[in-house]
C-alpha cells in the first residue's frame, strides 16, 4: 500500500464528515495527513502510476463529499502549517489557517487581510477560490505560489503566471497550492484589529454560523446578490430531507443534522431551476462537489 510506513497520520475508512464543515459524507478508503510537502508529492505520483484515485482537500470549508464515500487516497493539508514572516511579506503552507493568518498580521499591524478574519478555510483553499469578503480577496495579497500539479511535480509561478476572476483562478482543476508567498501594507495596529473586529460582528450576525455549513453555495451574479434572489423566490427555511435554506441568510444552506450529500445537490437543483424561471438568471455555486477521482478543493 502507498501510504505504508509514510510519516504523518494515516486513517483507513474515515468518515469524510470529519473533513468537511457540512459535516457530510461517507467514509473515505485512505486519509493522509501529509507533515511536508515532499511527503505529499510522494503519495500523489505514486497514487497516479498505480492508477489509485487521488484528491487533495483542506479545511473542508467548501466542499460537499459524497454520501457513499470516496475510494483511493484523500490528502489532507492541514498538517502543512510552516510559516515564515519576512518584511511585510509572509510565506505560508497552504494548510495554515486563514483566518489565524489574519488575525496573526493585524497584531503585527499589518494590514491586507482584514476582509478574511472571519473565512474559515485554508490558505490554499482560498487562494484557489480566489476567497473574499467585506471587498477585499486573496487575488490583491498574492506574490507567489508553489503547486503541486496533476503529473505530481512542484512548480514555483509568479504572480504574472496565474490569473484571478471573482471566486476563480484560474490554475484550478490544474494545480493546487502548496505554499504561498503574500504581501501586506504597514498600518495602524489598533484600526486593523478593530476593522477585523467589525468584520467578525457583521458575520456572525448575518450567517448561520451556528449550524454546519460551507459558506455562500452560490456566486453572486453581477450586479446582484445570490441571497436576495434566492430570499425573493420563497425558499428562505425550505427543506429538502436534512438540508435547509438557512433562515439567517438564503444563500448558505445548513445541516439540520441528518443532511445527506443528495439532500444539498437537490436543494441546490431546485433553487437554480426556480431562480432561472423566475428572474431568467441561472445562478452557478461557489461550492465543490466532489465525486470520485483526481479533485481538489
Amino acid at each position: 500500500m502507498i501510504l505504508d510506513g509514510m510519516p504523518g497520520r494515516v486513517e483507513k475508512n474515515y468518515p469524510l464528515n470529519l473533513l468537511s464543515t457540512w459535516r457530510i459524507g461517507g467514509p473515505a478508503e485512505a486519509v493522509y495527513w501529509p507533515e511536508t510537502v515532499e511527503d505529499l508529492s510522494s503519495v500523489w505520483k505514486n497514487a497516479q502510476e498505480a492508477e489509485i484515485p487521488v484528491r487533495l482537500i483542506g479545511r473542508g470549508s467548501n466542499v460537499l463529499f459524497p454520501d457513499e464515500g470516496l475510494p483511493g487516497i484523500t490528502l489532507v493539508t492541514t498538517s502543512l502549517r510552516g510559516i515564515s514572516w519576512g518584511d511585510y511579506t509572509v510565506r505560508v503552507e497552504a494548510g495554515y489557517t486563514l483566518a489565524r493568518l489574519a488575525q496573526e498580521a493585524g497584531e503585527r499591524g499589518w494590514s491586507g487581510l482584514e476582509f478574511a478574519r472571519g473565512i474559515p478555510g485554508s490558505v490554499g483553499g482560498a487562494i484557489m477560490m480566489n476567497a473574499g469578503a467585506h471587498g477585499g480577496e486573496m487575488a490583491s495579497r498574492i506574490l507567489g505560489i508553489s503547486t503541486l500539479w496533476a503529473d505530481g511535480s512542484i512548480r514555483k509561478l509568479e504572480r504574472s503566471q496565474f490569473e484571478f476572476a471573482y471566486r476563480h483562478c484560474s490554475l484550478r482543476g490544474k494545480a493546487w497550492v502548496l505554499e504561498a508567498q503574500l504581501m501586506f501594507s504597514p498600518g495602524n495596529r489598533e484600526q486593523i484589529l478593530h476593522h477585523m473586529k467589525e468584520n467578525l460582528t457583521k458575520r456572525t450576525a448575518n450567517q448561520p454560523l451556528e449550524e454546519p455549513n460551507a459558506g455562500s453555495v452560490f456566486r453572486n451574479p453581477p450586479g446582484d446578490s445570490a441571497g436576495r434572489l434566492i430570499e425573493a423566490a420563497g425558499w428562505k427555511g425550505k427543506t429538502i430531507g436534512g438540508a435547509k435554506v438557512s433562515e439567517k441568510h438564503a444563500n448558505f444552506i445548513v445541516n439540520t443534522g441528518r443532511a445527506k450529500s443528495k439532500d444539498v445537490l437537490a436543494l441546490i437543483e431546485a433553487i437554480v431551476l426556480d431562480v432561472q424561471i423566475k428572474y431568467g438568471i441561472t445562478l452557478q455555486t461557489e461550492v465543490e462537489s466532489i465525486l470520485t477521482g483526481n479533485r481538489g478543493a
